[in-house]
């Protein structure tokens, strides 16, 4: 399998499990939703006091690269990838996951 492959895959299963340890389910998008920067929605119950259930829509990065700085994290996201991001008229909220992969050797 390819490295960035396993590398989509493990960030895919970690954020899995961190999602259904708190209780919320958690949707691989499918290929036409990624490409609008989206890999990944999480989603809650509807409760009876809320108008709609909770959503999160994810887009995911992962790195072996050291990002670390200090206090700081730095990834470089493409511009489109951070625009997709940041539009301010939008029902649902998006934010980024870096997942930091250990390297191999």
């Amino acid at each position: 399998m390819d490295i960035n492959i396993q590398k989509e895959e493990f960030s895919y299963a970690y954020i899995y499990a961190v999602v259904s340890a708190a209780g919320y389910s958690c949707q691989i998008s499918s290929r036409p939703m990624d490409i609008g920067g989206i890999d990944v929605i999480v989603s809650g119950e509807e409760k009876e006091y809320s108008q709609y259930p909770p959503r999160l829509e994810i887009q995911v990065k992962s790195t072996s690269t050291d990002i670390i700085d200090d206090s700081f994290i730095r990834y470089p996201l493409k511009l489109k990838n951070y625009n997709e991001l940041r539009k301010p008229k939008t029902l649902v909220p998006k934010i980024l996951v870096v997942v930091l992969i250990p390297n191999q050797g």
